[in-house]
Parts: C-alpha cells; structure tokens; sequence
C-alpha cells in the first residue's frame, strides 16, 4: 500500500474568496516558495488596489509584480478621469487584458499568474478569477 501523506511534495500557494449575503472575505497562505525551496514565511499575497477593491496573488513574483503596478495604475487613472470609483467588473477585466498580453508573448520564462479579484461597488459585492490565460471565471 502506497503512504500517500508521506509521497507528496506541498507547494505552491492557496487563495480563496468567498462572498457572503453581507460581506466578502479573501485569503491566502503566507508561505512563498522558490521550487522547494521556502522563500519567505510571511509573504502578503492579499492587496489592496483600490478603496473598494483587494485581491490574492499566486504565481510568479515578477509577473505580479508588473501586473499589479499596471492594473492599481489603470484603476487610479479611471478614478482621476471620471471620478468615480471602478467596479470590481472592470478590475477583473483590466487584470485578464494584462496577463492575457503576457501570456501570449514569447518569452523563453513563461509568465503565470493567478488572481482572485474582489470588493465592492454599486452592484454589491463580487468576485472573479483570472486564471493564468486571462480567462475570467464569475
């Protein structure tokens, strides 16, 4: 019989999102990991982008890196153009565009990144994942 407990290796990182009748609640482990090797014990993998909106990241450093910058930057420019706050749809969809165009760069260091995308706006609360395609999932 095959120890299963004892055969697998445990990387990678864990988020979650759940929406509730009067809230919304976004988590994830704080472990970051190089391979098998543990990088950093308290690493933030939940940020704030906007006052209405937060996410979890998973993936490469780099590639969230860039993606947040880009994305808090957008964000902030529809904020400053029309005075208002975006929604989390168009948070969502500005994320997917971004890593959408990463993705499908060449590169011989494949970008990935996962983010699950939360907060509040006119229409209540929501959330979205943006896989490492871009894709969007409600």
């Amino acid at each position: 019989m095959v120890d299963l407990e004892n055969n697998f290796v445990k990387t990678g990182t864990t988020t979650l999102g759940v929406v509730c009748k009067n809230g919304l609640v976004l988590a994830a482990d704080k472990r970051a990991s190089a391979d098998h090797l543990i990088a950093n014990k308290n690493a933030q993998k939940v940020h704030k982008l906007s006052d209405n909106i937060v996410v979890t990241i998973a993936g490469g450093v780099s590639d969230i890196q860039m993606v947040l910058k880009l994305t808090k930057a957008e964000l902030e420019l529809k904020r400053v153009r029309t005075g208002q706050l975006a929604t989390v749809k168009e948070a969502a969809n500005i994320f997917a565009n971004i890593v959408y165009q990463n993705i499908r760069k060449f590169s011989p260091i494949i970008g990935i990144s996962h983010f699950i995308i939360g907060g509040k706006d006119e229409n209540g609360f929501a959330l979205y994942d943006v896989a490492p395609d871009g894709a969007i999932i409600a």
